[in-house]
């Protein structure tokens, strides 16, 4: 992206000697672009599982020990339509960098669950903007 920004400053200081319509043009191929770039957004969120293990006493009384695992991620992931093509559950997409664009208008924090045993929850979806690192000397 910052290439396309610096086409676009380019033309800007240079746009007096140069032909309106070849301005006028740079420029709007250089937005086409820009707008053609997938929309990423960083998706932070928490994953629960839950597993019980049934502990048998010899007094005849059974004891349930219930234990919740945990995972928070942050994933670089990209808004799209449904894909019918992919038969996987909304919360799968963004193992695979992608998140429903109708999440986008969900209020956050949100809880999903994901069968009897496991549950997610959306803490936060920003527009992510890549940003690049400064090179160590």
């Amino acid at each position: 992206m910052e290439h396309i920004r610096a086409i676009q400053e380019l033309v800007d200081e240079h746009k007096e000697s140069m032909p309106t319509g070849v301005v006028t043009a740079v420029m709007e191929e250089c937005q086409k672009t820009y707008q053609s770039l997938p929309k990423l957004y960083k998706l932070t969120w928490t994953t629960v599982d839950s597993h019980a293990h049934v502990e048998h006493c010899h007094n005849g009384e059974d004891i349930a020990h219930i234990k919740l695992s945990h995972k928070t991620q942050t994933l670089i992931v990209e808004a799209v339509d449904h894909p019918h093509h992919l038969r996987m559950c909304a919360c799968a997409m963004p193992h695979h960098g992608m998140m429903l664009a109708s999440w986008l208008k969900l209020s956050m924090p949100r809880t999903m669950s994901i069968g009897e045993d496991s549950m997610v929850i959306v803490h936060s979806i920003v527009p992510y903007e890549p940003r690049k690192r400064a090179r160590e000397e």
